[in-house]
């Protein structure tokens, strides 16, 4: 086989392992068939590292560590939950299946450095270095049986040095979290897209893309656990906007975190220029599944319009999470409209609702 034929090989079977393990369903989820079926956000890391930044400008404090402790605890229990075999012995170049499981996920490749008292990882194009680092710590503690502590070091956004040492600490094993807000998992079939695959370039250092833009796979559990460790220290909104969400059933922290949440997705998606289109209330299903299905972020049950303004209250039934969801979909009302706009979300029975209004029409009254 020729050189050039090598990598055509290797890039060709990381596509179908993509495409085989990452589930499309009819209702707007992605399902990881590896990870217990857990649910996973789609996501443009440019997008992800903007997410992260912008909610820690917005609550005014660095969660460096706390995401890295979150996507620890999250891989251990997503590893234990669904049975994975842990790695066999210390040498990570053996570890076939956990390099095809960060390739799939899109995280970036990893390599052993150093295995003396302190062991020394090197992770090349690593998605976000404090979850890597994380989830890389997590899987040595998973194949040793033994906790370590770590620390990591990131000059570039391509390279990222991990340090473990060894720990006596007794740290009990995370157990699963459950949701506040109304989730239909389930469906009965999953739903072939022909598209969604069809721009998916996989490339021969471990990463891929889809429209040209380098893509991996977050885990629900992962962002579930960030907001557990997040949410003690919120003590505010220091910077956008905070009047502009409303969150019925939550206390004042939760609210707060949500705000940021979603806020920070707003802003993001309404800066990236895309065209969105509203002439009348079904337009949103369409909207719906373009900006968050095709992400795996649930989908877009029914729409009522509510005024002349542009106000919509929108029904879902699966949903990621709802103050990404209202970010999403907040920042497609304001490019549809061109003006600011208020969100307001509540849980009933058997649904979720967000209610999108002008803010211009709210100062009026």
């Amino acid at each position: 086989m020729s050189f050039f034929g090598f990598f055509k090989t290797k890039d060709s079977d990381l596509t179908e392992r993509i495409k085989n393990r990452w589930k499309i369903l009819s209702n707007g989820f992605i399902i990881d068939s590896k990870m217990n079926d857990n649910l996973v956000w789609k996501v443009d890391i440019n997008f992800f590292e903007d997410f992260f930044s912008g909610i820690e400008v917005r609550s005014g404090q660095s969660l460096g560590r706390r995401l890295a402790h979150a996507s620890s605890e999250s891989e251990e229990w997503l590893m234990s939950a669904s049975n994975v075999k842990p790695p066999n012995g210390r040498d990570p170049k053996k570890w076939k299946d956990t390099r095809h499981d960060w390739e799939e996920r899109g995280l970036g490749l990893f390599e052993l450095v150093d295995d003396g008292k302190e062991i020394r990882m090197h992770i090349s194009h690593p998605i976000n270095g404090p979850m890597c680092a994380g989830i890389f710590s997590a899987i040595w503690e998973y194949s040793t049986k033994s906790r370590f502590r770590f620390r990591w070091n990131q000059n570039t956004s391509e390279s990222l040095m991990l340090t473990l040492s060894e720990d006596s600490m007794m740290i009990p094993k995370p157990s699963g979290l459950s949701i506040p807000w109304f989730n239909q998992k389930s469906v009965s079939s999953s739903e072939i897209e022909h598209e969604f695959w069809d721009t998916l370039l996989a490339d021969d250092d471990g990463t891929w893309s889809i429209m040209g833009n380098r893509m991996a796979m977050i885990n629900q559990d992962l962002i579930l656990r960030f907001e557990s460790y997040f949410l003690p220290h919120v003590d505010g909104i220091h910077e956008g906007r905070e009047g502009s969400y409303l969150w019925h059933g939550l206390d004042e922290k939760k609210s707060f975190l949500w705000t940021i949440f979603s806020d920070t997705t707003r802003e993001i998606f309404f800066n990236s220029g895309y065209h969105v289109i509203v002439s009348k209330e079904q337009d949103w299903i369409v909207v719906g599944k373009r900006h968050l299905s095709r992400n795996g972020l649930g989908t877009i049950d029914s729409v009522n319009s509510i005024d002349n303004s542009g106000g919509v209250e929108i029904y879902f039934s699966s949903c990621f999470h709802p103050a990404i969801f209202c970010g999403v979909l907040s920042g497609c009302w304001e490019r549809a409209y061109g003006r600011n706009v208020k969100s307001e979300f509540r849980v009933e029975s058997d649904k979720n609702v967000l209610k999108l209004i002008s803010m211009a029409e709210i100062a009026r009254q």
